[in-house]
């Protein structure tokens, strides 16, 4: 905590208000739009339509210098702010044990695969770790609390957040068409949905076409993949192979609010009041990373994470059907 307060003296000493405004107000700007823009669909997550404004926005003026200040002071305040009351929103579902066993192994099974997928492409290992993050448990979201433990750098952020979200539509696009053409039922298709759609707005979009039943199954086994966020600090830095490290202190405070808010009883205002403020935190930080990269890079750069994602995630998608239509035999 007092890191981030001399963070924040360090900033008020280095920039004064004039500098700093013309940044954070675009910045502010942005994340307000996209929040406008996120009740138009389930499916418009707020982080992704952040970091794709703040990257147009960046992409359409030719001198933008004068921003540069209250975009670093928008990712001093609000990455850690966001990330810390983010941990409000770890719920550790009372399902049975069985169904807590698969999903956790569906989840550890699209990890690591995406990880060595990513690896055999040759993507650096940033990007190895905020896909396999991102699209394993709860995308932009997860991509964001994993970055600055291991240091990522805002061009390996944005690809990471841009391919999930693609892969994310896609699958909210073909999944419906899975019900007929694979003959799911509708638990099989709520599992398929739960485990493998990387955000909650997908999971929502995609489970509700099967009926309410389904989608309160998808959201329950959705709840469990970003329960598994309280490991990453730990699992992020055993992959970098770091061996003196410190954990951040709004990391500290992520797991600590985790834990909590899953002990004390009637949080239900305190978790909703944290969700919005987490999810503008957060956004604001994205809005502020895709004006400081530029587009047709991360668009050139693109193609072999998204390779990597698609087949681990195909991978993974069919060997679920194999499993489906055994146990239906």
């Amino acid at each position: 905590m007092l890191n981030f307060i001399n963070d924040m003296n360090t900033i008020y000493m280095m920039n004064n208000i004039k500098d700093i405004l013309p940044g954070a107000m675009i910045v502010l700007l942005i994340t307000m739009v996209s929040y406008m823009l996120s009740f138009l669909h389930p499916s418009f997550d707020m982080l992704v339509i952040s970091i794709i404004f703040g990257m147009l926005f960046a992409n359409l003026i030719r001198e933008k210098n004068f921003l540069d200040d209250g975009i670093a002071f928008s990712l001093k305040i609000f990455l850690p702010a966001g990330i810390a009351l983010y941990g409000t929103q770890l719920s550790f579902v009372r399902i049975e044990p069985k169904l807590w066993f698969y999903v956790i192994a569906v989840t550890v099974t699209l990890f690591l695969l995406t990880y060595f997928i990513s690896k055999g492409v040759g993507l650096s290992k940033n990007i190895m770790i905020l896909l396999s993050t991102g699209l394993s448990i709860c995308g932009a979201s997860a991509i964001m609390i994993v970055s600055p433990i291991i240091g990522a750098k805002k061009e390996e952020i944005s690809i990471s957040v841009i391919v999930i979200m693609v892969l994310g539509l896609s699958g909210m696009i073909f999944y419906p068409l899975l019900t007929d053409i694979m003959v799911l039922n509708k638990d099989e298709f709520a599992f398929l949905s739960g485990t493998t759609l990387p955000m909650m707005g997908m999971v929502k979009a995609a489970a509700v076409r099967a009926g309410q039943d389904a989608l309160a199954v998808a959201l329950n086994i959705k709840l469990i993949r970003i329960s598994c966020l309280i490991f990453l600090p730990v699992v992020s830095l055993i992959l970098l192979g770091k061996k003196n490290f410190h954990i951040p202190w709004f990391i500290a405070v992520f797991i600590v609010l985790a834990i909590g808010m899953n002990i004390i009883k009637e949080t239900k205002i305190i978790k909703e009041v944290a969700e919005y403020a987490s999810k503008f935190f957060l956004s604001s930080a994205l809005a502020a990373i895709g004006l400081s990269v530029d587009f047709d890079s991360i668009m050139e750069n693109g193609t072999k994470p998204l390779m990597a994602i698609f087949l681990s995630w195909g991978i993974v998608v069919l060997f679920l059907y194999l499993i489906f239509s055994i146990e239906n035999v």
